[in-house]
């Protein structure tokens, strides 16, 4: 293979890859977009039973209905936060204001959970009037998917290097 033709294969499969972490960032994003476009209708839903996302975190289960029809949902949060120490002050488990789920000590237990959402309490649910499944709890994301802007920011930065990789091995 020539130097030209090991460039060329280079830039392709960086830009390529690039490329596709682009795409797929723009769908994330895209797609969260739109399904916060299209839960608008609001109802309210109890907390029934909790659900483990593993690393320790427990997050609730809301149970809701719509056109009489019964759902559920997990609360999703825009991301988690393990802490190895905590201020006097400070819970050891809390909802940031940026909607992160932050635990102090590395782990959260069954108790803290029930503190933060007792069985039965009440929880706004955010749903799709025509796809009711579809839904948020607690509250509509305000913020751009985290993993969206990382596939996008990585699709950006590998596009760039293939382009300068790709013109310093040309110069040479």
């Amino acid at each position: 293979m020539s130097k030209e033709e090991t460039t060329l294969f280079v830039f392709l499969i960086l830009g390529g890859l690039g490329a596709v972490f682009t795409v797929i960032g723009f769908l994330i994003i895209f797609l969260q977009k739109r399904k916060i476009h299209l839960c608008q209708d609001m109802t309210e839903g109890k907390v029934v039973d909790y659900g483990y996302r593993g690393n320790g975190v427990i997050v609730p289960v809301v149970e809701y209905r719509v056109f009489g029809e019964t759902y559920r949902r997990k609360r999703s949060f825009r991301g988690y936060v393990m802490k190895s120490w905590k201020s006097q002050e400070e819970p050891f488990v809390k909802v940031t204001k940026n909607d992160y789920l932050s635990i102090a000590g590395g782990r959260m237990g069954k108790r803290d959970a029930m503190q933060m959402w007792p069985l039965e309490s009440r929880m706004p649910v955010y749903y799709n009037p025509f796809k009711p499944q579809m839904s948020f709890v607690e509250k509509i994301p305000e913020k751009l998917s985290i993993v969206g802007l990382v596939f996008l920011l990585t699709g950006v930065f590998l596009i760039i290097f293939s382009v300068i990789l790709f013109y310093m091995m040309n110069s040479l």
